[in-house]
């Protein structure tokens, strides 16, 4: 399983493209433009940190045979966030600037993280080509877990690697004919 700040950090990257509304905001609305480079700076290095995290945990995480009694898409959370990251947008750069304010947010937001045993759907896996369901198991607890497959059948799903307490990641493929 992933460590505490490990898993703040993959849920983290889930607010990566808001640093996109920020450069939006601190380049063309204020001029601020190295302001603006380091928001997209930010925004791709969460990117490659997301993308990482995944793939330790895909290769060096053990696997568990699961059996899934139910599976429902969770991929439509994600225009939740969608909204998030255009409020920078319609503050009409106002927000933007009180750099105290962002970081009482983040914060509170790492805060709350840090003390649940939250895993979301996260926007950048999603454009990576990561897809989420909320998935039964035949025990019933209910983990979020992520593939890149889209899930048709649940037969299909063998085995996983455990992410969170909550949280579940489909073993590759190429693993499963091991």
């Amino acid at each position: 399983m992933l460590g505490k700040p490990t898993r703040v950090l993959l849920a983290l990257t889930a607010i990566a493209p808001v640093s996109v509304s920020l450069a939006y905001v601190f380049g063309a609305k204020n001029g601020d433009w190295p302001l603006a480079a380091l928001a997209i700076f930010i925004c791709v290095v969460l990117g490659v940190i997301s993308r990482w995290i995944i793939s330790s945990a895909s290769e060096n995480f053990e696997r568990l045979p699961v059996v899934i009694k139910k599976v429902k898409s969770a991929d439509k959370e994600v225009l939740g966030f969608f909204i998030a990251y255009a409020l920078p947008l319609i503050f009409k750069g106002e927000a933007g600037q009180d750099i105290g304010s962002w970081l009482l947010a983040a914060g509170m937001l790492i805060f709350v993280l840090w003390t649940t045993h939250a895993l979301h759907v996260n926007p950048v896996l999603g454009l990576l080509g990561f897809h989420f369901y909320e998935v039964e198991t035949q025990e019933g607890i209910t983990y979020l877990m992520i593939t890149k497959r889209t899930i048709n059948n649940v037969v299909s799903i063998r085995s996983v690697v455990q992410l969170t307490e909550y949280g579940i990641l489909e073993a590759s493929i190429r693993d499963r004919k091991k």
